[in-house]
């Protein structure tokens, strides 16, 4: 089976790079950066804190999701109406082996867009100076420092002199803004890639349609509600796995953006608890679509 599911996945691989999947596929990798562009050009009225939600918004929730959409959804039926599921089928391990080659295929080029789309976007951010990688927090916690005399600051720093004094280290250093973006993109890769294989496996005659209703609907709305059932959805342990890795405060919002505000709207578990939660929902996504497919009759003619 091993060997069957990398025949398909190689074979996939390189049918998936014709002219012109490959120009619509660049084409979603350098959206990004031609969005980034006309801020820079334009000028807009945002503070440069929000340059990393911006840009999680738009590789990991955009390009990699329109380059999963577009390979990973259609898998089944693609070899429905290309008339080829017969002979897929009656091959021992036939349909696991289409399965998990095409979700390889699915991962391996959403990884690829994710990452040649960082590369390019990053050159136009215009980032904090104190950091060529990581943009200003959204909102800086406050620190109520008292007042020391000179005698007490003798006694912690040798000098006596306030920027001698020892830093708190109980906050967690922020990751760079590329390597944050990067550990999205891979998470999100393998995630998006389990759901979209079952929503394939489920509604194979229109595919395409019921992963972007369920992505706007489930992914988009129902994510976002402060609310028990947001732990359902893979856009919420993202997002909170996120805010961790940039060691962002969310205390000092605007108004328009108070509602984030609200300890439901991210996990307040680990990072650890949150990818064995991402783990788990993929595992039952992935489980449930190869028990579909294999337990199902598909014919040709349906998708027609």
């Amino acid at each position: 089976m091993l060997q069957s599911s990398l025949a398909i996945y190689r074979y996939e691989l390189k049918k998936s790079f014709s002219l012109g999947t490959t120009f619509l596929w660049i084409c979603v990798i350098v959206f990004p950066t031609i969005l980034q562009l006309l801020i820079n050009i334009i000028g807009s009225s945002l503070p440069d804190e929000f340059t990393g939600v911006l840009m999680v918004g738009m590789i990991p929730g955009a390009v990699c999701l329109m380059t999963i959409l577009s390979s990973m959804a259609p898998y089944l039926n693609t070899e429905l109406e290309g008339n080829t599921w017969p002979y897929v089928a009656v091959r021992p391990h036939g349909r696991t082996a289409l399965m998990l080659g095409k979700y390889f295929v699915s991962v391996t080029r959403s990884i690829i867009a994710g990452v040649l789309a960082i590369a390019i976007v990053m050159p136009t951010l215009n980032l904090n100076e104190s950091s060529s990688h990581v943009p200003l927090a959204i909102a800086k916690p406050v620190v109520n420092a008292q007042p020391l005399a000179k005698s007490e600051l003798q006694d912690v720093t040798p000098n006596g002199d306030v920027n001698d004094l020892p830093t708190d280290l109980s906050q967690d250093t922020a990751l760079p803004l590329w390597l944050a973006l990067s550990m999205m993109v891979v998470l999100s890769s393998f995630c998006y890639s389990t759901l979209f294989c079952l929503l394939g496996t489920i509604m194979h005659k229109k595919p395409m349609i019921l992963a972007i209703i369920y992505t706007l609907l489930i992914e988009g709305v129902i994510s976002m509600l402060p609310a028990v059932v947001n732990a359902f959805t893979i856009n919420f342990y993202l997002r909170s796995i996120f805010l961790r890795a940039m060691n962002w405060n969310l205390t000092d919002l605007p108004d328009a953006l108070s509602f984030i505000n609200d300890p439901n709207m991210f996990s307040q578990a680990t990072t650890i608890w949150d990818l064995i939660s991402l783990t788990v929902l993929s595992g039952i996504f992935l489980m449930t679509a190869h028990s579909l497919l294999l337990n199902r009759e598909y014919h040709v003619g349906e998708t027609l």
